[in-house]
């Protein structure tokens, strides 16, 4: 794998692709493009953040590969330049959101944010079998995550471990996960996965434990995390992580589309057991499916993602899906649709639904306008739904 990695960078020119991104884009950076010498539109799938091939193996491989001239030495192999990148945003929001109106948060307005989620990110080789990633918050100077990997190569892959820590992208980050149905970061959709958003798969996370990818075909990975995360939890420390993290996933072309399909298990200690309500040491408990299947259709490209999570927390059951679909109508322009849903049994969170609808626009390859309408509805158990709102988000992302 590392052989066919490092000849598709020798040979694509550099060049910065679109951002559309759901909060964090994280590794989706040109300094990547800078260390590989290759375009990011070979590593993305119609635009940053979505993975293609090339992108999931140069993340696998713990973003060691490069094109970049190295010092070496007897133990060191180490880039001759120190690869950064700037990523910022600003968004417009009206609707049903978070932003205050008269004093009053909750109640419908429309705001500006900006800059938000400013990061300076960090990242690539760091030796010849290592490799990470940082990402350190502009305003408040703090580190919002960052993961190390040491990797074995073997003839028929890699295997590495794995140690890190995110505020808001999940255990998949951390451990370098292809996919992009389930990597928040890399699923170019501004809202979460309702039924995710709460756990380990979707939040804050830190993690140690091992992954793999085999024969082209297989990845897995097996650790220890614990549901806190970032600068935050770690400077404060968390608990020795004892909550089982394991996953598995088959990729394939299926019909000249790029297709994977996991399956994650994840039994977590609650962080705060009395103020949660959790008195289970193992009380939350999600168990994932998800596909993805990417590929060309004439002159469109067409991605379709969907994570199904069956989970519980205590005597709480829960479900939910987010099927959506990206439509690449140009290189530079696409459309998204997207439906959102959760359902649970405890009478105070009831039915959660979401349409979602959106698209994009490169005004520079390394530029993006993403305008993304959520229509929800939400009703406690035994309730009629009411239209909670509209809520509009018109996002300007860039990034170098």
């Amino acid at each position: 794998m590392k052989k066919i990695i490092l000849s598709a960078a020798s040979l694509a020119v550099a060049a910065v692709a679109s951002v559309s991104v759901a909060p964090t884009t994280s590794e989706a950076v040109p300094a990547f493009a800078r260390q590989t010498g290759a375009a990011c539109l070979n590593c993305h799938f119609q635009t940053i953040p979505r993975l293609a091939a090339m992108g999931r193996e140069f993340r696998m491989n713990a973003f060691r590969d490069t094109s970049q001239d190295l010092l070496e030495d007897d133990h060191l192999s180490l880039p001759a330049f120190f690869n950064a990148s700037l990523l910022t945003k600003a968004r417009i929001s009206s609707g049903s959101g978070d932003l205050p109106k008269g004093g009053a948060v909750g109640t419908a307005d429309t705001g500006v944010q900006w800059p938000d989620e400013s990061a300076l990110l960090f990242g690539g080789r760091i030796s010849e079998h290592a490799g990470g990633f940082q990402e350190w918050d502009v305003i408040s100077g703090e580190m919002l995550g960052g993961k190390f990997a040491y990797v074995m190569d073997l003839d028929s892959g890699i295997i590495g471990i794995a140690v890190g820590t995110t505020d808001a992208l999940g255990a998949p980050s951390i451990f370098n996960d292809p996919s992009n149905a389930i990597s928040r970061n890399l699923r170019g959709v501004q809202t979460r996965a309702q039924a995710l958003r709460g756990g380990v798969l979707h939040g804050g996370a830190t993690g140690l434990g091992v992954y793999g990818y085999m024969a082209d075909s297989i990845y897995f990975a097996a650790g220890l995390i614990t549901p806190a995360g970032g600068y935050a939890a770690g400077n404060g420390g968390v608990e020795m992580m004892d909550s089982p993290y394991l996953r598995a996933a088959y990729l394939a072309d299926i019909a000249g589309f790029d297709t994977i399909i996991g399956v994650t298990y994840a039994s977590v200690t609650p962080v705060n057991p009395v103020a949660t309500n959790q008195t289970n040491a193992k009380a939350d408990v999600q168990a994932v499916v998800d596909v993805q299947m990417q590929g060309e259709v004439g002159d469109m490209s067409i991605g379709f993602y969907m994570p199904i999570i069956v989970g519980g927390v205590g005597a709480t059951n829960y479900t939910g899906a987010m099927p959506y679909v990206n439509i690449g109508l140009s290189h530079a322009a696409g459309v998204r649709l997207g439906y959102d849903f959760a359902t649970s049994d405890d009478a105070n969170t009831g039915d959660f639904s979401n349409v979602i609808l959106g698209g994009w626009y490169d005004l520079a390859q390394n530029v993006v306008l993403d305008l993304e309408i959520n229509v929800k509805d939400t009703a406690a158990k035994g309730t009629s739904k009411a239209v909670a709102g509209t809520e509009t988000t018109l996002m300007l992302e860039y990034v170098f």
